[in-house]
């Protein structure tokens, strides 16, 4: 799959004393792009048995995901206007009770790049509070979320 690319619409109030969108705000962007992922309808895969428009956060039932770990780095400043501006996001790593999200804040068409980042996401049971190991179906359905876009750390 390809990542999702998540129209934001800036309100006015997004930004800050200096003009531009304040670096907080960027992360409720982020958050929103995470939201949309996890809920977004996949292609069915009849190898592991899952039907058409499943998403991960209905297969994960009971249990909730918890944000462990998010980083971000800034790229460029982005002050207030009336065009949305976009959040590319897709699954970075799956890993055994965790999976990564990676962001990319920009344009639509990734002319510009105000801010990257992360978030490592752990499946938990709410009864016990602790992490639980992601079955076979829950790496599948992330793994069609999974793209190769390349993450830049580099200021």
């Amino acid at each position: 799959m390809t990542s999702l690319n998540v129209p934001v619409q800036m309100r006015f109030f997004d930004q800050d004393q200096y003009g531009h969108i304040n670096n907080v705000t960027m992360l409720r962007y982020f958050e929103d792009a995470r939201v949309r992922l996890t809920a977004s309808p996949i292609k069915a895969d009849a190898q592991h048995g899952i039907p058409e428009d499943t998403t991960f956060r209905e297969s994960v039932g009971k249990n909730r995901t918890v944000v462990v770990h998010q980083s971000v780095d800034y790229k460029e400043q982005l002050f207030f206007r009336m065009d949305p501006v976009f959040v590319r996001t897709w699954i970075s790593r799956i890993g055994g009770s965790s999976f990564t999200i990676s962001y990319r804040l920009q344009e639509e068409d990734g002319s510009h790049v105000y801010a990257e980042g992360e978030s490592v996401i752990v499946v938990m049971d709410p009864g016990t509070g602790r992490s639980v190991k992601l079955s076979e179906d829950h790496r599948a359905l992330l793994g069609s979320l999974e793209d190769d876009v390349e993450y830049s750390h580099a200021q």
